[in-house]
């Protein structure tokens, strides 16, 4: 079975349904059918039907739905419409070959004067005609470049198309199979070709994911063209004239079913294929309203970047989209969010569940309570608890509520909210009439593993109800902030879920480090397997294209002076290497670390932050400063809370494309000690 690229638009006809699921079906694995691909000639755009790529070659083929011919000459054909009007049409294998000459044209222009030979076939495909008016046209136009009914059986198809290709044609290699991809779909592109490299582009399923139907289709039975015997040799009918003669294959949206959710390794490109899904949906739909989605800020400055020059593509964060839809439309005088931390510490004397507890997990539960919706105590003190490690008694959720109730009436009194407010005003808002809902067409979501369940609920009520479409981009091996299972979100993710398993962001050689911090969490398994029915998808980094580097290099040090003298060195080498200061991180797992490196290392130019910050980002060299304060006092803590630090651990490691130094200070930390396998214990 091919790998088909695209899809057909609602007005396909039958005769192109046909084809393509005969090209579909019967075409070998190898083969890649590309549907409708847009060929820029002059201002204009051009879609051939088809185009087949494989080692053979690349074939272009034009469809057309006639069911009679009157006569043809080797420019044209007279067919007949329904209403006995007579009409000229040119002929289909000239059209066919002038695709495959603009296609040709293209292909030495992306080479930049590399030499690619690359041989081209064409030919018309006449689905609906006898054999014997087959045979009659090619006699006309040329019996390699027309295609009919039977040459679409399987026994047939792959032969027929070797004869349109030119005598004593070599097969093409997968070097020229990389500029054909570029050319023939250029939205698979990733980097441009040189004079001595190919194009780099999107794998196949990166592929298939960012091309496929915007909506899941269900194929019904499909209804049969007019016998031959209903056929005669005068005249053509169009069967867009003629619906009850030659209706379509019918192809039914599910209502409410449009979720496709991406899940991935870190690296595997999932970013990449949100930014090309955006694209293909805003040109595949200009009239569509589109938002693309991130948590962290930096992303979105990234996405946004990428998906410039698209007026109808809005790129912003979640908490900018409701600040923007509160100020805009439900007209609140808009204030920096509170957050509980602050208040808690300030009343620290009154609450000793905060004291006891510690503040940061009570601020957490509230976030929590507030996050998941739960509407009131007995609510509250009922619900299973998932996401984290530590337990409450009974009376430890009743003190945590007794506190959340001050808090909320202080927010009340002081008219402000925090953070976690901000999405239930926004649905009061909608519930009100204040803010509108149903207002895009399509939603895309990076890092979605990051969203919680008052976010998605917020963007079902802003997705247009019957035929809006959701694209979810997530790994939970990275979900630092949060977790909550699509279930637990009211999204099915079940049945519509990709996996991409190539980290193609890093060497092999930090993958392989990386993926050990979290290889064995039964905790994230778990996870999975309870709230989503799905199970962990190992990565691949058996792939001959992954890119292999030096191991990552661990070093020791007796003091912050001497691992800052060090970073600072050999900032400074890179950069006169030529590297660009952007392109080299700096993490600490904790702010007042971080401080500390900015302080000393900050006019370098450098990226700084804690291991949190850089979701999503990537950079070709990365310091992992003191990475003894992971893992602090993991002695006696939960599984729940390991394994929210593997990840983290896991995410910083994984920004690092050619080169990861991995600093410590004392003993390295007990949970960490697979990671000794995969690394270049440097002397100090």
């Amino acid at each position: 079975m091919a790998k088909v690229i695209g899809h057909l638009n609602e007005r396909a006809t039958y005769g192109e349904k046909l084809v393509l699921e005969k090209l579909r079906a019967f075409l070998p694995a190898d083969f890649y059918v590309y549907v409708e691909c847009p060929i820029t000639h002059g201002s204009g755009q051009r879609f051939p039907d088809f185009i087949v790529v494989c080692n053979m070659g690349v074939f272009v083929l034009e469809v057309k739905d006639w069911v009679q011919v009157a006569r043809a000459d080797p420019e044209r054909a007279e067919i007949i419409r329904r209403n006995g009007k007579i009409a000229r049409e040119r002929n289909p294998v000239l059209i066919a070959r002038e695709y495959a000459l603009l296609l040709q044209d293209t292909l030495r222009k992306e080479a930049k004067g590399a030499e690619v030979k690359v041989p081209w076939g064409y030919a018309a495909v006449l689905p609906n005609l006898p054999a014997a008016r087959i045979t009659q046209l090619a006699k006309v136009w040329g019996e390699s470049y027309l295609l009919g009914k039977n040459d679409l059986r399987p026994e047939h198809l792959t032969k027929r198309l070797r004869r349109t290709l030119p005598p004593h044609a070599k097969p093409i290699k997968r070097r020229e199979i990389q500029y054909v991809r570029s050319v023939v779909y250029p939205i698979v592109q990733i980097e441009p070709a040189t004079a001595t490299t190919p194009p780099v582009n999107l794998d196949d399923t990166q592929t298939e994911i960012v091309a496929e139907p915007p909506r899941p289709q269900a194929k019904q039975e499909k209804k049969k063209p007019p016998s031959p015997a209903q056929q005669s040799l005068i005249p053509t009918q169009e069967p867009e004239q003629a619906p009850e003669e030659l209706p379509p294959l019918g192809e039914e949206i599910i209502p409410n079913a449009a979720i496709r959710l991406v899940r991935g390794v870190a690296g595997s490109g999932k970013t990449l294929v949100l930014t090309r899904r955006a694209q293909f949906l805003a040109a595949q739909y200009p009239e569509w309203h589109i938002c693309v989605l991130s948590y962290n800020k930096d992303l979105a400055d990234l996405l946004q970047a990428d998906l410039k020059g698209l007026p109808q593509v809005e790129v912003t964060t979640f908490h900018s989209l409701c600040t923007r839809l509160l100020r805009e439309y439900a007209g609140i005088a808009w204030k920096e969010p509170s957050n509980p931390e602050g208040w808690i510490n300030y009343h620290i004397e009154q609450w000793p569940i905060a004291r006891h507890l510690g503040v940061d997990l009570v601020s957490e539960e509230i976030r929590w309570i507030k996050e998941v919706g739960i509407p009131d105590r007995q609510t509250y003190l009922r619900v299973k608890r998932k996401g984290r490690g530590r337990s409450l008694s009974p009376d430890q959720r009743e003190q945590v509520y007794n506190l959340l109730e001050a808090y909320q009436a202080w927010l009340d009194r002081e008219q402000t909210f925090d953070w976690a407010d901000v999405p239930h005003l926004v649905l009061r808002a909608m519930d009100e009439g204040k803010i509108p809902t149903g207002i895009y067409d399509a939603i895309l979501i990076d890092e979605a593993q990051d969203f919680a369940p008052a976010w998605i609920k917020v963007l079902k009520r802003l997705l247009k109800p019957e035929k809006g479409v959701f694209f979810l981009a997530d790994d939970p091996s990275q979900g630092i902030y949060r977790y909550y299972s699509w279930r637990e979100k009211g999204v099915h993710v079940v049945g519509r879920t990709r996996w991409l398993r190539v980290p193609y962001r890093n060497t092999r050689q930090i993958y392989q480090a990386a993926y050990e911090v979290i290889r064995g969490d039964e905790v994230l398994r778990r996870q999975l397997a309870e709230g989503e029915k799905l199970a962990i998808v190992e990565p691949d980094l058996e792939k001959d294209h992954l890119r292999s580097g030096p191991l990552p290099e661990l070093r020791r040090f007796d003091s912050v002076q001497e691992e800052l003298h060090f970073i600072r060195s050999q900032v400074e080498h890179l950069l006169q290497q030529g590297l660009q200061a952007e392109k080299i991180a700096v993490f600490h797992r904790r702010r007042a670390g971080a401080n500390l490196l900015k302080h000393h290392l900050g006019r370098l130019g450098i990226h700084i932050s804690t291991f949190h910050a850089p979701k999503g980002l990537e950079f070709e060299v990365v310091f992992l400063s003191q990475m003894q304060k992971t893992f602090d006092g993991s002695r006696g803590a939960s599984e729940e809370s390991l394994s929210k630090e593997r990840r983290l651990v896991y995410m910083a490691m994984t920004r690092a494309r050619e080169r990861l130094y991995l600093n410590y200070e004392g003993r390295w930390p007990e949970p960490l000690k697979g990671v000794l396998k995969f690394v270049n214990q440097a002397l100090p």
